[in-house]
């Protein structure tokens, strides 16, 4: 190694570096993380400060699901604040790109249908960014209402999503796919019916507010199951 002349211990710093190398070969990202690098490096900044308000919620005991954890970064960064993650996603070559992707041992990756996903194994997280501006309003309450489900008492989801009033300004790819976009209390709403507390957050590029929502560009809401033998404001058989 070509450690330079600029070094207070260049012996050590050398040791140092190739064990740095030696221990982690290059990871080759995929086409949506190198169009970031090449061209965006603002945006994954911005989508990074996303996973990291979601990283200082986690307790390091959490069993973690990543709905639509896409090509898996965002679950490689929370297995380092986790104990287990679970990445799901409905794309095979996106999963394909998160296993490639990943060298962590406490993460998985799986294809598979978040609707269909069992209650008899829970989380204590379920994180879901990006996800629920994909559907329409009734599948959209269906998925806050299964994620609810799956979550062990006590348990939290943390749920993002683009506001209402930043979709004229979204890209050409989010304005093709995204289908129903909400007003922050909106959201609050719908995510009252199936957990006992609902915190709003709004962030306008990496910076996290309780600001005005409709200058917000990004919502961050955090939902508390109902604690054991509670149902909060609605019925047990909501979510059973």
């Amino acid at each position: 190694m070509d450690v330079g002349n600029y070094n207070l211990d260049p012996q050590r710093y050398e040791k140092l570096l190739t064990e740095l190398y030696q221990a982690n070969p290059p990871i080759t990202l995929g086409p949506e993380y190198a169009h970031f690098i090449t061209d965006n490096t603002l945006r994954l900044c911005i989508r990074l400060a996303r996973y990291k308000f979601v990283a200082r919620m986690l307790r390091p005991r959490d069993r973690v699901l990543e709905v639509g954890c896409g090509s898996g970064l965002g679950a490689v960064f929370l297995a380092q604040h986790a104990k287990e993650v679970v990445g799901l996603d409905v794309k095979q070559y996106e999963i394909d790109e998160a296993r490639a992707l990943c060298r962590r041992k406490n993460v998985t990756f799986s294809v598979g249908d978040f609707f269909a996903l069992s209650p008899d194994d829970p989380f204590d997280a379920v994180v879901m960014l990006d996800v629920i501006e994909h559907m329409h309003e009734p599948q959209g309450r269906e998925l806050v209402r299964q994620a609810a489900r799956v979550l062990t008492p006590g348990g939290m989801l943390i749920l993002g999503t683009p506001s209402l009033y930043s979709y004229p300004h979204q890209g050409a790819l989010s304005q093709a796919s995204h289908v129903k976009c909400y007003d922050q209390e909106e959201l609050v709403r719908l995510m009252e019916d199936y957990f006992g507390r609902v915190l709003p957050f709004g962030m306008n590029d990496e910076v996290l507010h309780t600001g005005h929502p409709k200058m917000t560009w990004y919502y961050m809401m955090v939902g508390t199951a109902p604690a054991p033998g509670s149902c909060g404001k609605r019925s047990c058989s909501q979510v059973d």
